[in-house]
């Protein structure tokens, strides 16, 4: 199982962190993404431990043409992509639906959906050309039965969790499998 190739957002920190450190023991190559190189450099060090090929990129998944571009470079030098892991996200605070800042709200939307949505359409061709794919996103929302102060948060996830779910159901005949994860964690 030394041969799959696996691309991880949010890879510096938190889950992502410990997903790509996890996949590397069974992995060939691991793509690590986030913003901060410095956390990415110490990820690295833990992965080649493990006898893996790491990529490190520094990467904003929220800056125009950055996974497209991305997508494109991996294709270029493998072709297919075995496992795609986007755990980047973010919750900037909670606040009532009055309050609610535009700019908040847009930035929210971009990590959280967007930035999954371009994933899934860019990578695509490369999931689709392996024989055994996946692409999971990590959530943190799988109930409606929030409350108070996440008129922003959690409909962006929910709407995340259904576009996630459509392209299970798209994908249900290829080789690509689709999943949300939601641990209780996040």
């Amino acid at each position: 199982m030394k041969d799959l190739n696996c691309l991880v957002t949010g890879a510096s920190t938190g889950i992502g962190k410990h997903i790509s450190i996890e996949l590397s023991k069974f992995a060939k190559h691991i793509y690590i993404i986030a913003r901060n190189l410095k956390k990415l450099e110490n990820v690295y060090d833990k992965i080649i431990q493990n006898n893996c090929n790491c990529t490190i990129v520094p990467l904003d998944l929220c800056e125009n043409s950055s996974i497209e571009n991305l997508s494109l470079e991996v294709f270029k030098k493998d072709k297919s992509l075995d496992i795609l892991i986007s755990s980047a996200g973010g919750i900037f605070s909670l606040s009532p639906i009055d309050s609610i800042n535009l700019t908040e709200f847009q930035n929210i939307l971009d990590l959280n959906y967007l930035a999954n949505f371009r994933l899934m359409k860019n990578f695509h061709p490369l999931l689709k050309n392996s024989k055994n794919s996946h692409f999971a996103t990590i959530s943190s929302v799988n109930s409606s039965k929030k409350s108070h102060y996440w008129g922003v948060y959690q409909p962006v996830m929910t709407a995340l969790n259904e576009l996630v779910r459509m392209y299970a159901n798209e994908n249900i005949n290829t080789s690509i499998k689709a999943n949300v994860f939601c641990p209780s964690a996040v």
